[in-house]
């Protein structure tokens, strides 16, 4: 099988487990292991988290929570944004907002950090638009069409992944969760999340509220 929106390469989940790179026995495993793992790091990280970036744009719509500010989903690249507004709650996005004039994108500073990051919120400038609202039929009112995720998968994601990744691979050798020690002969409980993973995603979890339901 080939790894779709993988954080990590087979090679070093390879070397993670001290597989030689000419070993291709259990490729279809390690391959389905980086997979899981990267789909529990995005549901870990939070609503509206992934680290890959979409090939082409996408529209989403959203239920705007504040007047000024929509929190979206992660936004790669400014590059293809379109912003719509139904003003009327007839399910129709007539009003187009222009960047810079009647929005801008959040965090400011998200293309000067390193690692480089998405933005989260478009919240809006002194433009045609005084605010977001909510329709009273319970229709979406905003639609962002965008290249969303992450620029570039960032180091300590993949390194996490690896981590977890490693723990799937592995874990037909446990029984019911757990290891069995050999110093003592008791057992060990494996955590759902690898712990060291974990605290490589402690950065990279979202905690403010992305609505599209």
């Amino acid at each position: 099988m080939a790894i779709s929106n993988g954080y990590a390469t087979l090679l070093a989940l390879k070397d993670a487990l001290k597989i030689a790179a000419s070993d291709t026995v259990d490729d279809d495993m390690m391959e389905l292991a980086i997979e899981s793992a990267s789909r529990q790091i995005d549901d870990h990280c939070g609503r509206g988290r992934k680290f890959w970036q979409d090939t082409a744009v996408v529209a989403r719509k959203y239920f705007p929570q504040q007047s000024g500010v929509l929190f979206v989903d992660d936004i790669s690249t400014v590059t293809g944004l379109i912003v719509k507004v139904d003003t009327s709650d007839d399910g129709t996005f007539d009003t187009t907002l222009t960047i810079s004039t009647d929005f801008d994108v959040h965090p400011v500073n998200a293309t000067a950090e390193t690692p480089v990051r998405p933005f989260t919120a478009i919240r809006l400038l002194d433009g045609a638009l005084s605010g977001f609202a909510s329709a009273s039929s319970g229709r979406p009112t905003v639609e962002v069409t965008a290249k969303y995720g992450w620029p570039a998968v960032p180091t300590a994601v993949a390194r996490a992944c690896v981590f977890q990744a490693k723990n799937l691979f592995k874990a037909p050798d446990t029984m019911y969760g757990s290891f069995q020690l050999a110093q003592d002969g008791n057992a060990l409980r494996v955590p759902a999340m690898d712990p060291i993973a974990r605290a490589l995603l402690e950065g990279f979890v979202r905690f403010d509220g992305v609505h599209d339901e």
